[in-house]
């Protein structure tokens, strides 16, 4: 299975996302996985992922603004992470276990991701030890985040939450309604407001 030659002009971002975690990857390295890459798009408020599906891909986002969300037993939506363009995104405990996911993934504008099944991931991993190394090192960047996520709720408070959420998405007040971005800070929008206020007096 080929690629077109438009694809293969987007795939700078990919390659350049790759080497960030692995920079000793290779153009043959690239060539291996390359015949199993897939693009997709996806309309603003399309679902990526839904809870109670298994997460059977890993995706890169090529362009847009993807958030990650659940529900609580109120029904209210509860942003638990972002993923800006440039980046890689994965329910990695679905995707491991073959488990139906908890979360949501929404397209948050019109974007485009670059997948691989899990099926692939699997033929790549036993045909070249690099990429194998490149799933392990991609795997703990994605337990290092998730834990970040955990540890911002346990020991920040609320303003340097806000603050740290900045420094990690500066565009993202350009991006989400401020009840978004409350909700993924873990307070009321009232209180963001507040928040928002104080740093503009400063």
């Amino acid at each position: 299975m080929g690629i077109d030659q438009k694809f293969e002009s987007d795939l700078d971002a990919f390659k350049k996302a790759c080497l960030r975690i692995l920079p000793s990857l290779q153009p043959a390295d690239f060539d291996l996985i390359m015949p199993y890459l897939h693009r997709r798009y996806y309309d603003k408020g399309d679902l990526i992922l839904s809870a109670n599906e298994v997460c059977e891909k890993i995706f890169f986002l090529n362009t847009g603004f993807v958030r990650m969300y659940y529900l609580d037993d109120n029904g209210n939506q509860i942003n638990y992470r972002f993923t800006e363009s440039g980046n890689f995104f994965v329910d990695f405990q679905s995707f491991l276990t073959k488990k139906p996911s908890r979360f949501y993934w929404e397209a948050m504008q019109k974007i485009e991701v670059i997948t691989i099944v899990d099926q692939a991931v699997q033929e790549i991993y036993l045909a070249s030890n690099t990429w194998n190394n490149f799933g392990r090192l991609m795997a703990e960047q994605v337990y290092l985040q998730l834990n970040e996520r955990v540890e911002m709720l346990l020991f920040m408070q609320p303003e340097a939450r806000y603050l740290q959420m900045l420094s990690k998405y500066p565009n993202i007040t350009n991006q989400l309604p401020q009840l978004h971005i409350a909700s993924y800070l873990g307070i009321k929008p009232e209180t963001l407001s507040r928040i928002r206020k104080r740093i503009v007096k400063r």
